[in-house]
Order: structure tokens, then C-alpha cells, then sequence
């Protein structure tokens, strides 16, 4: 058999030369000079801020950093039901409010039998 010689074929494409490709301007037809627009004006009305009140919750990640733990403890005291309360938003989300991890600092952790 006879060993074929590996390297890159490459082929170029032959087509007419005077025809132009897509981005191609013609040799005696200079690009015509753009103009800029000018920047655009928004006018924004001011929100008057809510009575209502709401609390922050934080993610995971947030909380962990909080409480001086990491993400995984935390995940593991949700399983073991002995961390800090806990809510989820949606199906995955889970968040943790202020008031509660500070309840659990000051309270320690929570055995599951007696809850």
C-alpha cells in the first residue's frame, strides 16, 4: 500500500475576480463618512419609596459567610434540621433572614429530637 502524504489541502476557491465578496466596497467608491448620533436623553420619574417593609434575605453563600461556616454545613444543618431557619422561595431557592440567624447564634444549635 502505498503511504499517502499527511498535510492540509487546502484549496482556494476560484471565482471571478472582479466579482466583490459581501464586505468588498469598490476600488473608486470610498466609504461614506458616518455620523454619530447624538447620545440620547432619558427623562426618569422618581419613585417615592414604599411604606412597606421588607426584610433581606440572604443566600446561602451570604449566610454562611455570616454565621462563619461554610455553604456545605449549612446545606447539612437543612438536612439535619438543626441549623437556622430556613425559607425557599420557588423550587430551589433557599434564603435565610437576619432576625433568624441571629436567633441561632444567640440560641446554638437545635437537636432534632426534641423539635
Amino acid at each position: 500500500m502505498a503511504s499517502r502524504k499527511r498535510g492540509s489541502r487546502t484549496r482556494k476557491r476560484r471565482g471571478d475576480p472582479g466579482q466583490l465578496n459581501l464586505f468588498d466596497t469598490p476600488a473608486d467608491e470610498a466609504p461614506a463618512p458616518t455620523k454619530r448620533a447624538a447620545p440620547l436623553q432619558v427623562r426618569t420619574k422618581r419613585l417615592k419609596a414604599a411604606s412597606v417593609e421588607r426584610s433581606i434575605a440572604f443566600s446561602p453563600r451570604e449566610a454562611s459567610t455570616y454565621l462563619g461556616v461554610t455553604v456545605s454545613t449549612l446545606k447539612s444543618w437543612r438536612a439535619k434540621k438543626i441549623g437556622p431557619k430556613w425559607t425557599r422561595r420557588g423550587a430551589r431557592l433557599v434564603c435565610y433572614f437576619p432576625e433568624d440567624l441571629d436567633a441561632f447564634l444567640r440560641r446554638g444549635p437545635r437537636d432534632p429530637d426534641k423539635s
